[in-house]
């Protein structure tokens, strides 16, 4: 099923070709699989095979066969690489950099995106988000989220608010009033 163009970034094709160009170009640049592609950028390996072609006869990613896998890179010798790379990191990479900072942090046990940011990455319409709320379960101290946010705060130039909730109150029948509104939002997860 095609989805129209991310409300983060309408200027792209599509949701998924979005989500494709954010895990090329936002991520390592490293080469990869269709199905590791597929499956980093939750899109459904037929259409990355789809997108990725697209992207390949439009020069945007580089795709070359070993054995029967099609590995696939970002096309870095394009002279606006680092400004496509730059719109990615600020709108799709930022989820995957927020998770990359709280990732083996002792005391975080999941992460999520919630508010604008997460609503524009569900297709939402509506302005580009000012900041990003983040919600963090386990018992990791907010300190310590904060100082993880910090460097992709200063990367990124966007203010990361996050909040720390523990497991219980998070799984709880009757959460709290704001952990009930945090769960009927769209959450994207970290």
């Amino acid at each position: 099923m095609s989805e129209t163009a991310p409300a983060l970034a309408p200027l792209f094709r599509s949701d998924q070709q979005f989500r494709l160009l954010g895990v090329l170009f936002a991520g390592t640049g490293a080469e990869v699989s269709i199905g590791e592609l597929a499956e980093r950028a939750s899109v459904a390996q037929a259409t990355a095979s789809r997108e990725v072609a697209r992207l390949a006869q439009h020069g945007l990613v580089v795709t070359r066969l070993l054995g029967r896998n099609r590995l696939v890179s970002p096309n870095w010798s394009l002279p606006w690489a680092p400004e496509l790379r730059s719109i990615l990191m600020q709108t799709v990479g930022v989820v995957g950099r927020l998770g990359d900072a709280l990732r083996g942090i002792d005391g975080v046990h999941e992460a999520f995106v919630f508010g604008s940011w997460a609503a524009r990455l569900e297709g939402e319409p509506g302005p580009f988000p000012n900041d990003v709320d983040v919600v963090v379960i386990g018992t990791a101290s907010l300190r310590t989220i904060r100082q993880a946010c910090r460097k992709v705060e200063q990367d990124l130039r966007v203010d990361i608010n996050p909040v720390v909730v523990d497991r219980a109150s998070w799984d709880s029948d009757e959460p709290e009033p704001f952990i009930a509104q945090i769960q009927e939002q769209p959450l994207a997860g970290c």
